[in-house]
């Protein structure tokens, strides 16, 4: 009906298993190296060793990009109810105007843009 309005609600859309484990991988390592940078760094190159502030940073910032990259899943999808009338993962990008007038006529919904 005209003027009536539509919940949006986000929805999650996970990375497959292995990516997840992988992640907790990289995640578990990030903390051995830390770990070892004040309990054993001998075992460490001796960059690290000399600068441990900076290999900590260096070690966090590249162990969450990793992770971040592991996990992201560049989904973007619309949906109304339960019918699908966008999806990114499908087409590889993201909806224009003419995506989103098409996608929700076909539910019955117009758009006034």
């Amino acid at each position: 009906r005209p003027g009536a309005e539509m919940p949006a609600q986000p929805a999650g859309s996970p990375a497959p298993p292995i990516f997840q484990l992988a992640a907790n991988v990289v995640g578990c390592m990030q903390i051995l190296v830390m770990a070892m940078l004040f309990l054993n760094d001998k075992a460490l190159p001796e960059g690290m060793r000399e600068n441990k502030m900076a290999a900590i940073f260096g070690v966090f910032l590249g162990a969450n990009l990793v992770s971040s990259a592991l996990t992201k899943t560049n989904a973007f999808e619309i949906y109304v109810g339960k019918k699908l009338i966008f999806s990114q993962l499908k087409l590889g990008r993201t909806p224009n105007r003419d995506d989103l007038i098409r996608g929700f006529a076909s539910v019955g919904v117009t758009l006034n843009l």
